[in-house]
């Protein structure tokens, strides 16, 4: 998967020769799933989030306590109906915080490149009258 690029301008000491992007920067520039991010932190949220719960409750609470988090969660607990209302909380909260992160993410690249990209045209540009 490589792309052809128009040469901006070229330097007398150039060292490379073919105008391809390689496909490792293309797959680091291309632009996230949003929901597919989403449900990935999902699941890792929500899962850990039971996991620290269940722990709780078999070893019982003498090394963390949980119980703050009922008042951000509501409903939530450390018992056995917590696990599961800690799953659905902690997927909900890994959605938004996955969703998020791509938002801004995708966001900052295309500024970025739409930066970069402006600034090569400019220079490509820049002795247009001088050629008339």
């Amino acid at each position: 998967m490589t792309a052809k690029i128009q040469p901006v301008s070229r330097s007398p000491g150039a060292s490379h020769t073919d105008d391809t992007i390689p496909p490792q920067l293309l797959r680091a520039i291309a632009p996230l799933h949003p929901t597919a991010m989403g449900v990935a932190w999902a699941v890792v949220c929500g899962g850990l989030l039971t996991l620290a719960t269940l722990y709780l409750m078999l070893r019982g609470p003498t090394l963390l306590q949980f119980d703050l988090l009922s008042q951000f969660f509501w409903g939530y607990r450390v018992s056995v109906g917590g696990i599961f209302i800690g799953l659905l909380w902690g997927a909900g909260v890994g959605f938004v915080l996955g969703y998020g992160f791509v938002l801004i993410r995708n966001a900052a690249l295309w500024i970025w490149l739409t930066t970069v990209r402006s600034r090569a045209e400019m220079e490509q540009y820049s002795d247009f009258l001088d050629r008339m």
